[in-house]
């Protein structure tokens, strides 16, 4: 009698080969994945390194440009004779800053004083304004020590020939008791004179 061996090919396959291909499919997603994330940053850093070699591509263009309109134009450039720059020199000593003096003019005035209004008429500023009053001073002293500070401030006081007191009255507005006072500060005669 023979003997056979019978194979059942139908069989499931066992949970430790299921468990086994599982794995090897995971590894693989995960290889893939991580294969998938390196090309793409690589891709991305290759846009980002070309765009910034066209924007330093750009930049050194424009510096080419700009190297030879500076060329151009001191090639252009027109000498100047010792009349020019003696002129201009003359121009820049003879300036009188506007915008300096009523600087430094704001800085001087105190807290209790305010410059209510300034003219400008025939080479003489007027400025006018209010203090406040004391009991321990005279109406007097407040608008000379204000008059002996705008005098010896030297980058103010240099421009004038003289700061002199005009005047002052004491008002009373809602109950209180202010001075108004004027001051007039004489422009120095240089020549003629660029108000700027």
């Amino acid at each position: 009698m023979k003997t056979y061996i019978k194979i059942n090919l139908n069989k499931a396959e066992s949970s430790e080969v299921l468990k086994e291909r599982v794995l090897e499919r995971t590894r693989w997603v995960v290889f893939g994945i991580l294969i998938f994330s390196l090309v793409f940053i690589n891709i991305r850093v290759l846009m980002i390194g070309f765009g910034y070699n066209s924007v330093i591509n750009k930049k050194k263009n424009q510096i080419v440009q700009l190297e030879n309109q500076i060329k151009q134009l001191q090639s252009k450039g027109k000498n100047l004779s010792k009349n020019d720059i003696m002129s201009f020199a003359d121009l820049e000593q003879d300036r009188f800053l506007w915008a300096r003096n009523m600087e430094l003019l704001g800085k001087m005035t105190p807290d209790d004083m305010a410059i209510t209004g300034m003219k400008f008429k025939r080479d003489k500023l007027t400025i006018k304004g209010i203090a406040l009053t004391f009991e321990d001073r005279k109406d007097f002293e407040i608008i000379d020590e204000y008059v002996q500070t705008l005098r010896s401030n030297k980058e103010f006081s240099e421009n004038f020939s003289r700061i002199k007191y005009v005047g002052h009255q004491k008002v009373n507005i809602r109950g209180q008791n202010i001075i108004r006072f004027e001051v007039i500060a004489s422009i120095k005669k240089g020549g003629s004179k660029v108000y700027s």
